[in-house]
């Protein structure tokens, strides 16, 4: 069963379109400072990747260069 998301009422529908195809693809939420943010999961992949080279880094581990 669908639900409205009331907040879209007071939007064009180009708006609304907008906002309801970035709401279909893979978004995940992210913390920074206390405030939440949608990302797409590409992007959240790429964050982990570079955490996970730091932490190589960091602790001394080579680091495949490509």
């Amino acid at each position: 069963m669908a639900q409205a998301i009331k907040e879209l009422y007071t939007l064009p529908r180009e708006e609304q379109e907008f906002i309801l195809q970035n709401l279909a693809h893979d978004y995940n939420t992210i913390e920074i400072n206390g405030d939440i943010y949608m990302i797409p999961q590409k992007v959240n992949e790429l964050i982990d990747n570079l955490f996970t080279e730091l932490q190589d880094i960091k602790f001394g581990k080579k680091i495949n260069k490509e």
